[in-house]
């Protein structure tokens, strides 16, 4: 078995060993299609992917910790840097692993391929347990480089066009993320002047 398999198959008592045997690995690049990532980033696409059975994806996470992956990885691609473990963990849903890698010390600052942070993915998901963590000590009306929006923007793209892994709590990240300016077209949008839930948590970011 290698790391690749033991990931994939949840199995943390053989991920161990293989760690035990050589801790390099926990930093090895898994190949999997055309992708080359993390290993704590393969967990977190495991799990969005469905083959990681949810609930063991920590124990996975604890075991690459403890061997020493680099928390803050990333490579330089063509179009700037690679996200993090920690905006994987954002981007695929994997809130829970997004929480541990924080408490384990990843950087909350650092861009991705689009110079977005894990709190704009965390925002567009709608993880606001992540996005609370995220927005502690943040840039809360930082823009990405792709889209020109704040993780404010991304919440309400995310709550207007669910994405695929969706938790369904953007109005909850919108009322987490004080001091975050409110753009005028999102009070005026038809669809959240029909939704009073959603436009009042707005106004209440509305300085």
């Amino acid at each position: 078995m290698d790391v690749k398999t033991a990931i994939r198959s949840g199995d943390a008592d053989a991920l161990q060993q293989l760690l035990r045997e050589d801790s390099s690995r926990a930093n090895a690049l898994v190949h999997w299609g055309k992708c080359r990532t993390h290993p704590v980033h393969y967990v977190s696409d495991m799990l969005f992917e469905g083959t990681l059975q949810k609930g063991k994806e920590l124990l996975l996470v604890e075991e690459l910790i403890r061997a020493g992956a680099d928390l803050n990885f990333q490579r330089d691609g063509e179009n700037g840097k690679s996200d993090t473990p920690l905006i994987g963990a954002a981007s695929l849903g994997a809130e829970e692993v997004g929480l541990r890698l924080l408490d384990a010390g990843a950087r909350p600052e650092l861009r991705g391929l689009f110079g977005e942070t894990a709190l704009h993915w965390a925002a567009l998901l709608g993880e606001d347990r992540l996005a609370r963590r995220l927005s502690e000590g943040a840039d809360l009306n930082l823009k990405d480089e792709k889209y020109q929006s704040t993780p404010l923007g991304w919440a309400i793209h995310g709550w207007s066009n669910p994405p695929t892994g969706n938790h369904g709590r953007q109005r909850e990240v919108v009322l987490v993320a004080a001091g975050a300016r409110v753009e005028p077209e999102s009070l005026t949008s038809e669809k959240v002047r029909a939704d009073p839930a959603m436009l009042a948590a707005l106004q209440s970011r509305t300085l």
